[in-house]
């Protein structure tokens, strides 16, 4: 095996090696600043020796100086941006561009989107605007985490309850009702403290004989479980058929623990 070269502090071109960053493919690769004060990241020793890399991309002398931040996350963002407002072909385009959502003209650089939003940047954080219904632009954007950006889609349903509004997931968050049970009950237009505070088995009620119960207490005096009585109004069978019907035998009744239906 050929031993390590030594590379932190020499230069190649333009390039002077500054710190080591693993092992690729072509070798071990090196993080480098360049002669103009950008940075090439994870350039490998190999194409620093062969003079195959020189630069930093910026060319001096025939190309002016780049902000050197191709291909991180703050250069995607601003990319992403872009694509959803100008290009037609993007999957989320009728939501911004389709819609008439752009950015200031000043952002058509990324130099001049990091100036405005370099302040507040992490890598946990996503670019949010204020104001759905406007445009990207300093006065508007911010960096939210993932859960406050969900909460602010203009297609959330605002609900109210005890003279708070909240969106769907936040009063699921506040009151500890599941998410899916909130959305089934405001779906059939049960009022928010309705839906908030009916436990979750006092809604599902059925009539049989003139008599009515909730699943739970019909599936008890049937010798079922609740899951098995829901299972079978949820098959489709008529109410007299999922209480009368008797349960098939366990298919293996030394194993089973309870029965099927």
């Amino acid at each position: 095996m050929p031993k390590k070269i030594d590379m932190i502090g020499k230069k190649f071109g333009k390039l002077t090696v500054v710190s080591e960053c693993g092992k690729g493919k072509r070798g071990y690769r090196y993080n480098c600043v360049c002669d103009c004060g950008g940075i090439a990241e994870a350039v490998s020793g190999r194409d620093l020796r062969t003079l195959h890399k020189t630069s930093c991309g910026c060319n001096l002398g025939n190309r002016r100086r780049t902000h050197g931040m191709s291909f991180t996350r703050p250069h995607q963002i601003w990319q992403n941006m872009k694509r959803r407002c100008n290009n037609p072909n993007n999957n989320a385009y009728r939501n911004y561009g389709g819609r008439g959502i752009t950015y200031c003209k000043e952002w058509e650089k990324f130099e001049n989107f990091w100036r405005d939003m370099e302040e507040g940047y992490d890598d946990n954080l996503t670019l949010d605007r204020i104001d759905n219904n406007g445009n990207y632009c300093k006065e508007n954007c911010r960096w939210v985490d993932y859960k406050t950006q969900m909460n602010n889609m203009r297609s959330n349903r605002i609900i109210e309850y005890k003279g708070k509004e909240y969106t769907l997931s936040e009063l699921s968050e506040a009151t500890g009702i599941k998410y899916w049970l909130l959305q089934l009950r405001l779906s059939k237009d049960m009022p928010a403290k309705e839906a908030v505070e009916t436990p979750l088995h006092e809604l599902e009620k059925i009539t049989f004989n003139g008599e009515t119960k909730t699943v739970v207490d019909f599936a008890k005096e049937k010798g079922m479980t609740y899951y098995q009585l829901k299972k079978r109004l949820m098959r489709g069978w008529s109410t007299e058929r999922a209480l009368t019907q008797p349960l098939r035998p366990p298919r293996y009744p030394k194993a089973a623990k309870q029965r099927f239906f």
